[in-house]
Protein backbone atom coordinates (compact mmCIF):
# COMPACT_ATOMS: atom_id res chain seq x y z
CA UNK A 1 0.00 0.00 0.00
CA UNK A 2 1.61 3.14 -0.85
CA UNK A 3 0.75 6.52 1.21
CA UNK A 4 0.84 10.37 -0.22
CA UNK A 5 2.37 11.96 2.81
CA UNK A 6 3.09 15.75 0.80
CA UNK A 7 0.41 17.95 2.19
CA UNK A 8 -2.07 18.90 -0.36
CA UNK A 9 -0.60 22.61 -1.32
CA UNK A 10 2.26 21.14 -2.77
CA UNK A 11 0.35 19.26 -5.24
CA UNK A 12 -1.85 21.97 -6.06
CA UNK A 13 1.09 24.13 -6.62
CA UNK A 14 2.96 21.97 -9.06
CA UNK A 15 -0.35 21.99 -11.38
CA UNK A 16 -0.67 25.51 -11.07
CA UNK A 17 2.93 26.06 -12.47
CA UNK A 18 1.83 23.04 -15.08
CA UNK A 19 -0.80 25.73 -16.54
CA UNK A 20 0.77 28.60 -16.48
CA UNK A 21 3.39 26.71 -18.97
CA UNK A 22 0.73 25.74 -21.09
CA UNK A 23 -1.20 28.90 -21.13
CA UNK A 24 2.12 30.80 -22.37
CA UNK A 25 2.58 28.28 -24.80
CA UNK A 26 -1.01 28.38 -26.42
CA UNK A 27 -0.24 32.34 -26.63
CA UNK A 28 2.60 31.99 -28.27
CA UNK A 29 1.47 29.47 -30.62
CA UNK A 30 -1.92 31.51 -31.68
CA UNK A 31 0.60 34.61 -31.93
CA UNK A 32 2.59 33.27 -34.25
CA UNK A 33 -0.41 31.51 -36.67
CA UNK A 34 -1.81 34.89 -36.60
CA UNK A 35 1.14 36.33 -37.89
CA UNK A 36 1.30 33.84 -40.01
CA UNK A 37 -2.22 34.09 -41.39
CA UNK A 38 -1.82 37.82 -41.82
CA UNK A 39 1.39 37.36 -43.82
CA UNK A 40 -0.17 35.41 -46.24
CA UNK A 41 -3.01 36.34 -46.76
CA UNK A 42 -1.37 40.05 -47.68
CA UNK A 43 1.31 37.93 -50.23
CA UNK A 44 -2.41 36.21 -51.63
CA UNK A 45 -3.64 39.54 -51.83
CA UNK A 46 -0.74 41.54 -53.36
CA UNK A 47 -0.83 38.64 -55.94
CA UNK A 48 -4.11 38.78 -56.73
CA UNK A 49 -4.05 42.61 -57.34
CA UNK A 50 -0.80 42.25 -59.61
CA UNK A 51 -2.48 40.05 -62.08
CA UNK A 52 -5.72 41.99 -62.16
CA UNK A 53 -3.63 44.68 -63.27
CA UNK A 54 -1.88 42.60 -65.67
CA UNK A 55 -4.86 41.74 -67.40
CA UNK A 56 -6.42 44.80 -67.66
CA UNK A 57 -4.65 45.45 -70.38
CA UNK A 58 -5.71 42.62 -72.40
CA UNK A 59 -9.56 42.19 -71.69
CA UNK A 60 -10.04 46.01 -72.80
CA UNK A 61 -8.39 44.74 -76.49
CA UNK A 62 -10.69 41.91 -76.06
CA UNK A 63 -13.44 43.78 -75.96
CA UNK A 64 -12.66 46.39 -78.21
CA UNK A 65 -12.17 43.27 -80.45
CA UNK A 66 -15.52 42.03 -80.04
CA UNK A 67 -17.29 45.18 -80.71
CA UNK A 68 -15.56 46.02 -83.89
CA UNK A 69 -16.34 42.48 -84.78
CA UNK A 70 -19.92 43.09 -84.25
CA UNK A 71 -19.81 46.36 -85.68
CA UNK A 72 -18.65 44.76 -88.72
CA UNK A 73 -21.02 41.66 -88.84
CA UNK A 74 -23.85 44.01 -88.36
CA UNK A 75 -22.81 45.65 -91.27
CA UNK A 76 -24.74 44.80 -94.95
CA UNK A 77 -21.97 43.17 -96.94
CA UNK A 78 -21.22 40.53 -93.70
CA UNK A 79 -24.88 39.77 -93.75
CA UNK A 80 -24.69 38.81 -97.46
CA UNK A 81 -21.21 36.94 -97.33
CA UNK A 82 -22.29 35.08 -94.49
CA UNK A 83 -25.71 34.05 -96.57
CA UNK A 84 -23.85 33.10 -98.99
CA UNK A 85 -21.15 30.89 -97.50
CA UNK A 86 -24.22 29.44 -95.82
CA UNK A 87 -25.97 29.37 -99.04
CA UNK A 88 -22.92 27.42 -100.27
CA UNK A 89 -22.71 24.81 -97.99
CA UNK A 90 -26.63 23.71 -98.26
CA UNK A 91 -26.02 23.89 -101.86
CA UNK A 92 -23.45 21.44 -101.65
CA UNK A 93 -25.12 19.22 -99.14
CA UNK A 94 -28.37 19.32 -101.49
CA UNK A 95 -26.36 18.05 -104.26
CA UNK A 96 -26.85 14.36 -102.80
CA UNK A 97 -30.28 14.76 -102.48
CA UNK A 98 -31.43 13.62 -105.83
CA UNK A 99 -28.79 10.57 -106.07
CA UNK A 100 -29.96 9.12 -102.34
CA UNK A 101 -33.33 9.52 -103.49
CA UNK A 102 -32.48 7.30 -106.59
CA UNK A 103 -30.12 5.21 -104.46
CA UNK A 104 -32.94 4.36 -101.92
CA UNK A 105 -35.90 3.57 -105.14
CA UNK A 106 -33.41 1.09 -106.85
CA UNK A 107 -34.30 -1.48 -104.32
CA UNK A 108 -38.03 -1.36 -105.06
CA UNK A 109 -37.59 -1.80 -108.60
CA UNK A 110 -38.67 -4.89 -109.96
CA UNK A 111 -36.49 -6.69 -112.38
CA UNK A 112 -38.70 -7.44 -115.05
CA UNK A 113 -39.43 -3.47 -115.10
CA UNK A 114 -36.51 -2.07 -117.47
CA UNK A 115 -35.88 1.71 -116.61
CA UNK A 116 -35.26 3.64 -119.64
CA UNK A 117 -35.58 7.45 -117.46
CA UNK A 118 -36.29 8.25 -114.21
CA UNK A 119 -37.01 11.58 -113.06
CA UNK A 120 -37.72 13.47 -110.04
CA UNK A 121 -39.90 16.35 -109.04
CA UNK A 122 -40.96 18.40 -106.04
CA UNK A 123 -43.79 20.28 -105.41
CA UNK A 124 -43.51 21.55 -101.39
CA UNK A 125 -43.72 18.64 -98.82
CA UNK A 126 -44.22 16.11 -101.62
CA UNK A 127 -42.15 15.15 -104.71
CA UNK A 128 -43.36 13.36 -107.52
CA UNK A 129 -41.03 10.55 -109.16
CA UNK A 130 -41.66 9.37 -112.84
CA UNK A 131 -40.32 6.27 -114.25
CA UNK A 132 -40.95 4.99 -118.16
CA UNK A 133 -39.87 1.62 -118.72
CA UNK A 134 -40.48 -1.62 -120.29
CA UNK A 135 -43.08 -4.23 -119.17
CA UNK A 136 -44.26 -7.54 -121.19
CA UNK A 137 -47.34 -8.62 -120.03
CA UNK A 138 -50.64 -7.78 -118.59
CA UNK A 139 -49.23 -9.51 -115.13
CA UNK A 140 -46.49 -7.87 -115.28
CA UNK A 141 -48.46 -4.58 -115.71
CA UNK A 142 -50.65 -5.42 -112.50
CA UNK A 143 -47.36 -6.74 -110.26
CA UNK A 144 -45.22 -3.84 -110.63
CA UNK A 145 -48.26 -1.38 -108.70
CA UNK A 146 -47.50 -3.87 -105.91
CA UNK A 147 -43.84 -3.44 -105.96
CA UNK A 148 -43.72 -0.01 -106.01
CA UNK A 149 -46.50 0.08 -102.91
CA UNK A 150 -44.04 -1.52 -100.39
CA UNK A 151 -42.11 2.28 -101.19
CA UNK A 152 -41.66 4.51 -97.72
CA UNK A 153 -43.50 7.40 -97.51
CA UNK A 154 -45.59 6.47 -100.50
CA UNK A 155 -48.68 8.55 -100.69
CA UNK A 156 -50.33 7.57 -103.91
CA UNK A 157 -48.79 5.37 -107.20
CA UNK A 158 -49.86 5.50 -110.79
CA UNK A 159 -49.88 3.88 -114.14
CA UNK A 160 -50.20 4.22 -117.72
CA UNK A 161 -49.29 3.13 -121.12
CA UNK A 162 -49.82 -0.50 -121.40
CA UNK A 163 -51.06 -1.95 -124.49
CA UNK A 164 -52.78 -5.33 -124.03
CA UNK A 165 -52.14 -7.68 -126.92
CA UNK A 166 -54.00 -10.42 -125.42
CA UNK A 167 -56.60 -12.17 -127.82
CA UNK A 168 -60.33 -12.75 -126.24
CA UNK A 169 -63.32 -14.28 -127.69
CA UNK A 170 -65.59 -11.41 -128.46
CA UNK A 171 -69.09 -11.50 -128.22
CA UNK A 172 -71.41 -11.40 -131.40
CA UNK A 173 -72.50 -9.21 -133.31
CA UNK A 174 -73.68 -8.68 -137.09
CA UNK A 175 -70.30 -8.37 -138.44
CA UNK A 176 -68.58 -11.13 -136.78
CA UNK A 177 -71.35 -14.21 -135.61
CA UNK A 178 -68.80 -16.93 -135.12
CA UNK A 179 -66.90 -14.84 -131.99
CA UNK A 180 -64.06 -15.19 -134.20
CA UNK A 181 -60.71 -14.48 -131.49
CA UNK A 182 -59.06 -11.30 -132.08
CA UNK A 183 -57.13 -8.75 -129.76
CA UNK A 184 -58.38 -6.08 -127.96
CA UNK A 185 -57.40 -3.22 -129.97
CA UNK A 186 -58.56 -5.11 -133.22
CA UNK A 187 -61.63 -4.59 -135.39
CA UNK A 188 -64.31 -7.76 -135.43
CA UNK A 189 -63.49 -10.00 -138.30
CA UNK A 190 -65.80 -10.39 -140.71
CA UNK A 191 -67.67 -13.93 -141.79
CA UNK A 192 -67.63 -12.13 -145.11
CA UNK A 193 -65.30 -14.26 -147.53
CA UNK A 194 -64.26 -10.94 -149.47
CA UNK A 195 -64.55 -8.36 -146.41
CA UNK A 196 -62.38 -11.09 -144.39
CA UNK A 197 -59.74 -11.65 -146.51
CA UNK A 198 -59.39 -7.88 -147.07
CA UNK A 199 -59.54 -7.60 -143.24
CA UNK A 200 -56.42 -9.71 -143.18
CA UNK A 201 -54.52 -7.54 -145.97
CA UNK A 202 -55.36 -4.30 -144.05
CA UNK A 203 -53.27 -5.78 -141.13
CA UNK A 204 -50.36 -7.24 -142.83
CA UNK A 205 -47.14 -7.07 -140.59
CA UNK A 206 -43.54 -7.62 -141.28
CA UNK A 207 -41.50 -10.40 -140.42
CA UNK A 208 -38.53 -8.62 -140.78
CA UNK A 209 -36.67 -6.11 -139.38
CA UNK A 210 -38.29 -2.61 -138.15
CA UNK A 211 -35.91 -1.01 -136.23
CA UNK A 212 -38.90 -0.54 -133.77
CA UNK A 213 -37.37 0.39 -130.13
CA UNK A 214 -33.93 1.12 -131.42
CA UNK A 215 -33.10 -2.36 -131.51
CA UNK A 216 -30.04 -3.29 -133.91
CA UNK A 217 -30.12 0.64 -135.02
CA UNK A 218 -25.64 0.45 -133.85
CA UNK A 219 -26.32 3.85 -132.40
CA UNK A 220 -26.60 4.49 -128.23
CA UNK A 221 -30.06 5.94 -128.73
CA UNK A 222 -32.56 4.91 -125.67
CA UNK A 223 -34.13 1.15 -126.07
CA UNK A 224 -37.86 1.62 -126.19
CA UNK A 225 -40.33 -1.44 -126.18
CA UNK A 226 -40.01 -4.50 -128.74
CA UNK A 227 -42.76 -4.85 -130.94
CA UNK A 228 -44.93 -7.07 -128.24
CA UNK A 229 -43.61 -5.30 -125.19
CA UNK A 230 -45.43 -1.83 -124.21
CA UNK A 231 -43.62 1.86 -122.84
CA UNK A 232 -45.19 1.67 -119.23
CA UNK A 233 -44.99 4.97 -117.08
CA UNK A 234 -45.11 4.90 -113.35
CA UNK A 235 -45.77 8.17 -111.21
CA UNK A 236 -45.35 7.84 -107.25
CA UNK A 237 -46.18 10.72 -104.69
CA UNK A 238 -43.85 10.63 -101.58
CA UNK A 239 -43.27 12.18 -98.86
CA UNK A 240 -39.82 13.87 -99.22
CA UNK A 241 -38.95 17.34 -99.37
CA UNK A 242 -36.13 18.00 -102.41
CA UNK A 243 -36.86 21.29 -102.54
CA UNK A 244 -33.45 24.00 -102.60
CA UNK A 245 -32.97 26.24 -99.73
CA UNK A 246 -33.76 29.94 -100.62
CA UNK A 247 -30.83 32.52 -100.14
CA UNK A 248 -32.59 35.13 -98.05
CA UNK A 249 -33.79 32.47 -95.59
CA UNK A 250 -30.62 30.61 -95.57
CA UNK A 251 -28.96 33.37 -93.49
CA UNK A 252 -31.73 33.26 -90.74
CA UNK A 253 -32.64 29.32 -90.94
CA UNK A 254 -29.11 28.24 -90.85
CA UNK A 255 -29.18 26.74 -94.28
CA UNK A 256 -32.18 24.25 -93.59
CA UNK A 257 -35.12 26.83 -93.45
CA UNK A 258 -37.22 27.85 -96.06
CA UNK A 259 -36.87 26.49 -99.86
CA UNK A 260 -37.14 27.04 -103.86
CA UNK A 261 -39.34 25.37 -105.84
CA UNK A 262 -37.05 22.59 -108.05
CA UNK A 263 -38.18 21.29 -111.09
CA UNK A 264 -36.99 18.03 -110.96
CA UNK A 265 -33.72 16.59 -111.80
CA UNK A 266 -33.14 13.30 -114.14
CA UNK A 267 -31.73 10.49 -113.08
CA UNK A 268 -28.19 10.61 -114.65
CA UNK A 269 -28.69 14.23 -115.55
CA UNK A 270 -30.46 16.10 -118.80
CA UNK A 271 -33.62 15.97 -119.94
CA UNK A 272 -35.78 13.13 -119.21
CA UNK A 273 -34.43 9.66 -122.00
CA UNK A 274 -36.73 8.20 -123.83
CA UNK A 275 -40.29 8.66 -125.97
CA UNK A 276 -43.56 9.17 -124.35
CA UNK A 277 -45.28 6.09 -123.13
CA UNK A 278 -48.23 4.59 -125.97
CA UNK A 279 -51.63 5.61 -124.61
CA UNK A 280 -50.19 8.02 -121.71
CA UNK A 281 -47.80 11.23 -121.45
CA UNK A 282 -44.70 10.43 -119.53
CA UNK A 283 -44.68 13.61 -117.40
CA UNK A 284 -45.56 13.49 -113.60
CA UNK A 285 -49.30 12.93 -113.41
CA UNK A 286 -50.06 10.90 -116.00
CA UNK A 287 -52.50 8.07 -116.15
CA UNK A 288 -54.32 7.30 -112.90
CA UNK A 289 -53.31 7.96 -109.03
CA UNK A 290 -55.12 6.13 -106.59
CA UNK A 291 -53.55 5.07 -102.60
CA UNK A 292 -51.69 1.63 -103.13
CA UNK A 293 -54.05 0.01 -100.67
CA UNK A 294 -56.43 -0.31 -103.30
CA UNK A 295 -54.00 -1.77 -105.76
CA UNK A 296 -55.25 -5.41 -107.44
CA UNK A 297 -53.42 -6.92 -109.54
CA UNK A 298 -54.96 -8.28 -112.88
CA UNK A 299 -57.74 -6.52 -112.84
CA UNK A 300 -59.55 -3.26 -114.45
CA UNK A 301 -58.25 -4.11 -118.15
CA UNK A 302 -59.75 -1.08 -120.52
CA UNK A 303 -58.67 -1.47 -123.95
CA UNK A 304 -55.76 -1.51 -125.85
CA UNK A 305 -54.52 1.65 -123.95
CA UNK A 306 -54.24 -0.42 -120.62
CA UNK A 307 -54.89 3.40 -118.63
CA UNK A 308 -56.82 1.91 -115.24
CA UNK A 309 -57.08 2.78 -111.71
CA UNK A 310 -55.70 0.34 -109.35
Amino acid sequence: MKLNLLPQTVSKGKQAQSAVIFSVLIALGGLFLGGFLSVSSQHSLDTARTEQQASVGPADEAYRKSTDADTILAGEKSVALIRDATLAKAMIKHNDVYPDLYEELKPYIPAFYRINSLYASSGGDTSTITMVGTLDTYQQYADVMLAFSRYPGLISIGRSGYIDRREIVPSINTVDEEGRPRRLDQAPIPDDKLARLAYFQSNVQSTSYTGEGNFGAGSDSTRGAMPEASLVTVTLTVKKDLRVPEPRQTLSSGGGGGAAPMGGAPMGGGPMAGPTARGGGAGAGAGDATPPAAAKGGKGSKGSKGDDSE
